[in-house]
């Protein structure tokens, strides 16, 4: 089952598989300075916002999209371990386009989850690595991804190349287990996979 997760994603029609921050030769994650407070904020890479603008501008019309799906992870397409898998939902709350995904070239606070503000995926790593001022404390959650990631935190080096993988997802489309399946269904189903083939890797908790 391990290999048909893997084979299972890398044949799914649609999908992008690029760097998740921009580093340099021995894996330092160039950093920038946000807002009045300056606040140290990792560098995501040109192909993974390039991925995701596409993704979403490339659909976002359609009636049919749902959303994306996400999953942060290392090794190749031949090797890849997931670490965290989560989604990024077409309609919101309250708008009928999520407020993550609106406006997404210029969108780079909340960027499709993965934006830069406190709150999102790059946000709350960097609150993290650099303990910078905030409405709250650094997330315990991110302190692990920290943790993972991470040999040292100033200057941010990684371990090893991290990755993500992004699906666009239809209405009607089949999950993992051959059987129609929403967004929300299918991020569910892929935790509960990975939660037992990648239970020693797998940063999510609780289902989530």
């Amino acid at each position: 089952m391990m290999i048909d997760f893997r084979s299972w994603l890398f044949n799914v029609p649609g999908y992008y598989f690029v760097p998740l921050f921009e580093v340099n030769e021995d894996l330092m994650v160039n950093t920038k300075l946000l807002g009045k407070k300056e606040k140290r904020t990792l560098v995501r890479s040109k192909e993974m916002e390039n991925a995701v603008i596409n993704l979403v501008e490339s659909n976002i019309e359609r009636s049919d999209w749902e959303g994306l799906l996400y999953i942060m992870g290392k090794g190749d397409k031949e090797s890849f371990v997931p670490l965290y898998i989560g989604k990024a939902e077409k309609k919101g709350v309250k708008h009928p386009i999520s407020v993550n995904i609106a406006n997404i070239r210029t969108n780079k606070g909340k960027f499709a989850r993965w934006g830069d503000n406190v709150a999102y995926h790059i946000g709350d790593l960097s609150h993290a690595l650099f303990g910078f001022e905030s409405y709250k404390k650094p997330d315990k959650k991110y302190k692990v991804w920290a943790n993972v990631l991470f040999t040292n935190y100033d200057p941010p080096t990684l371990k090893e190349p991290v990755y993500l993988y992004l699906l666009p997802w239809y209405e009607g489309n089949k999950g993992i287990s051959g059987l129609h399946s929403s967004l929300p269904a299918l991020e569910k189903e892929l935790i509960s996979l990975a939660s037992v083939f990648y239970k020693d890797s797998l940063l999510n908790v609780d289902g989530v």
